[in-house]
């Protein structure tokens, strides 16, 4: 048995007829007779299948019996991957197997492809079954064989389901731990990580960078008056009104409550100050519908400089703007009650 280089290139299979049951029953008994074969793979947990060219299953080690009503070689003898698991796509046409249009992104059918063609493969697939059974998440192995003058894929799967698992809840975790769970924006603990960052570079390559404090207005009103899913939705609303006014380079946070906080790399005070009375002007214009209710989202903002000389770390410009926002939000009360 070696590892063979198919002398002409199979770079389309879906055609291919099927080995009749004299055939397969002749390739399964070349295997079959493989002793040192037969012991090595009944060792290992996973599933291992012999495919001939036509992608027909002519050997299996006997973890197919947990695939389903599945107890001899004859039971599994001509079928191909996708109906041995009972792949939904896999009856879709009379061709069986790898000729559905689903087939030409299954990973599966990929890697099978590509050792008919001599190489060496390893895939991942996703397989949706039929009859109320779970799905299948799969990581598979192909390589070409010969024996016996005759060209074979030995198709190796791992059931990749619990990794796939914990790969998203860990993404689900980390972005826990990132992300503010209502607004979906930075929380707090990453942007100080963020600032704490930018106040090394600033000094070191003396650039400025400026803190806006961002706080939205009557959010307690709307709480009382319209209930918390309200409060809620318009947080919602202001975070994109105020995203839509800032840069990609700008990080922006959700600081506690109805607070938001946002750093300006390279932006001095002036500029800092167009920001915020940009993202005031939005506010001042936008209305939030809330079951037939229209929610006025407005903002009171207030903005520091980083201070090389005075400022000692990030709590000290956060303690301006915080007071720069306080005397914009009288201000603005003041205006309204004029």
């Amino acid at each position: 048995m070696s590892i063979y280089k198919s002398k002409e290139a199979k770079t389309e299979f879906a055609s291919a007829e099927r080995l009749d049951r004299e055939g397969l029953l002749h390739q399964y008994h070349l295997w079959a007779e493989q002793l040192p074969t037969l012991l090595i793979s009944n060792s290992i947990p996973g599933l291992i299948l012999i495919l001939n060219e036509q992608r027909q299953i002519v050997f299996s080690n006997d973890q197919f019996t947990q695939l389903g009503n599945y107890s001899t070689y004859e039971d599994y003898l001509g079928l191909r991957p996708g109906e041995l698991v009972k792949c939904g796509h896999a009856f879709e046409n009379d061709l069986g197997c790898g000729t559905t249009r689903f087939c030409a992104t299954c990973g599966a059918v990929n890697a099978i492809l590509s050792s008919i063609n001599g190489k060496k493969d390893v895939q991942e697939c996703h397989i949706e079954r039929g009859n109320g059974q779970s799905p299948l998440n799969l990581r598979v192995w192909t390589t070409p064989v010969e024996l016996s003058d005759q060209n074979f894929v030995i198709f190796s799967v791992q059931d990749i389901s619990l990794e796939k698992e914990n790969a998203r809840l860990l993404e689900q975790v980390q972005k826990l731990a990132i992300m503010d769970p209502l607004t979906e924006i930075f929380n707090r603990r990453i942007f100080f990580d963020v600032a704490n960052r930018e106040i090394v570079r600033s000094i070191r390559y003396h650039n400025p960078f400026s803190i806006l404090m961002i706080d939205l207005d009557h959010l307690k009103q709307i709480n009382d008056t319209y209930g918390h899913p309200a409060g809620d939705a318009v947080l919602k609303e202001a975070v994109k009104i105020i995203k839509s006014n800032l840069r990609e380079i700008d990080t922006f946070a959700r600081y506690g409550g109805d607070e938001f906080i946002v750093m300006l790399p390279e932006t001095g005070l002036v500029g800092g100050q167009k920001v915020a009375d940009r993202i005031m002007a939005a506010g001042d214009t936008s209305m939030y519908t809330f079951k037939d209710f229209e929610i006025p989202v407005a903002f009171s903002a207030g903005v520091a400089e980083f201070e090389f000389d005075g400022d000692h770390d990030i709590d000290d410009v956060i303690s301006r703007a915080d007071k720069e926002l306080y005397i914009t939000k009288s201000r603005r009360k003041q205006v309204q009650l004029d």
